[in-house]
């Protein structure tokens, strides 16, 4: 057992070709590495009189020409042997002693690991929140990040992998560690295997991965029942009575939401300027999402503007300036109202976006293509979720029609 944990351990020691002389009767001192049953020798560029040498020391004699020098470049040599070697086993389990050369030499790139590609993906989206992406955007891929270190270390006893060995065989792995292990739905799970996809685009682009991995892999989200409030459960928000201040602000969040159809982010960056005032003294909101970056049209109806004179100094809804805390918070305080308003379902604030296309505008009448510039969808094909919405009330229209032929 001993001899095999040796085999896994550099050793790092220094000879003296005495096979060759230089012009100056010199020979040349190299550096000879061994790891797993193999052994490379490398000239150091140095040399020193073979009666200067001290074999067992791996080091010259003090008195020799240049002897400091030559002591601490070997020294230094030692040391960058050591470090690179400690850094690839922090990386990988399985690497060739080819590669350790490669690395300590520089002669070619290191070889460049999936979490080095996450970090720096998560770098670049972290300038770009608040400016052209949503902050749970950039949150969504921190948390892929998060579980592919778990997935590294609890499933395949590394650290780290070269992006180059991200094959079929991982994703699926990957996608059942989410499954089975992270307890993801399947949509929340191929949501995450797209950032990785995204991530990886760069090195499937610049040949590093060479066969891209998810050309075999289908990401497919299942269908999902889109839940909302129907016109009495909105009406039972309305009505709430007695609401501490908190409570009474998440409830009108939310009611604004359902009125606006905007998403939370969009209600957190909402300012006066995406509030246009027409000619006929009507007002819309005019915003680009904070997630996709689609203009929102949105005509504000009465109670929207209601809830934003609420929280006006001035009585102007333009002047509306409200606290909004996190979509935690507020999903969890929803909950509670769902209660106090005795509603049966799971509240929360996208519910709202849901609502808004469903209650709001498609049910009494609103184009599907007029709901779709409101809310900020691109292409019909995102709009079919609520197609059977728009099915149910052509249904209805057609009962009345059928009561009089």
């Amino acid at each position: 057992m001993k001899s095999d944990s040796r085999l896994f351990e550099l050793n790092v020691s220094f000879l003296l070709r005495t096979s060759f002389t230089n012009t100056n009767g010199e020979h040349p001192i190299v550096l000879r590495l061994k790891y797993r049953g193999q052994k490379k020798d490398i000239n150091t560029g140095l040399s020193v009189l073979s009666t200067n040498w001290i074999a067992g020391a791996y080091c010259v004699l003090p008195k020799a020409k240049n002897a400091a020098i030559i002591n601490n470049s070997l020294k230094d040599i030692s040391h960058k042997c050591k470090v690179m070697f400690q850094k690839l086993s922090d990386q990988f389990v399985d690497f060739t002693l080819d590669e350790l050369i490669a690395r300590i030499k520089g002669t070619e790139n290191p070889p460049e690991t999936l979490l080095e590609y996450t970090t720096n993906k998560l770098a670049e989206l972290k300038q770009r929140v608040a400016v052209d992406l949503a902050q749970t955007t950039y949150l969504k891929y921190a948390r892929t990040q998060k579980y592919l270190v778990e997935f590294l270390h609890h499933k395949m006893s590394l650290k780290n992998i070269a992006v180059s060995r991200v094959d079929i065989n991982f994703l699926e792995n990957f996608f059942k560690f989410l499954r089975k292990e992270k307890n993801n739905s399947n949509n929340s799970a191929v949501a995450l295997l797209n950032c990785l996809k995204t991530i990886l685009q760069e090195p499937v682009k610049n040949g590093v991965i060479r066969n891209n991995p998810f050309i075999h892999m289908s990401l497919t989200q299942h269908p999902v029942q889109r839940g909302y409030l129907n016109i009495e459960e909105i009406r039972q928000l309305q009505a709430l009575n007695d609401l501490s201040p908190s409570l009474d602000r998440y409830r009108d969040i939310f009611l604004f939401a359902c009125f606006t159809g905007l998403a939370y982010s969009d209600i957190a960056s909402l300012k006066a300027q995406h509030l246009i005032m027409e000619s006929d003294g009507s007002i819309h909101i005019e915003k680009y999402r904070d997630k996709t970056g689609v203009l929102s049209y949105v005509p504000l109806l009465a109670s929207a503007e209601a809830i934003l004179i609420k929280y006006s100094p001035t009585g102007k809804c333009k002047d509306f300036n409200w606290q909004i805390p996190s979509n935690q918070k507020v999903n969890k305080a929803l909950k509670e109202l769902a209660k106090l308003a005795k509603i049966d379902k799971n509240i929360f604030m996208h519910l709202a976006r849901h609502t808004f296309a469903t209650t709001v505008t498609l049910s009494n009448g609103v184009p599907l293509e007029s709901v779709g510039k409101m809310i900020g969808h691109q292409g019909m094909k995102n709009l079919m979720i609520y197609a059977k919405i728009v099915n149910n009330k052509v249904k209805n229209d057609m009962d009345r029609v059928r009561n009089i032929f």
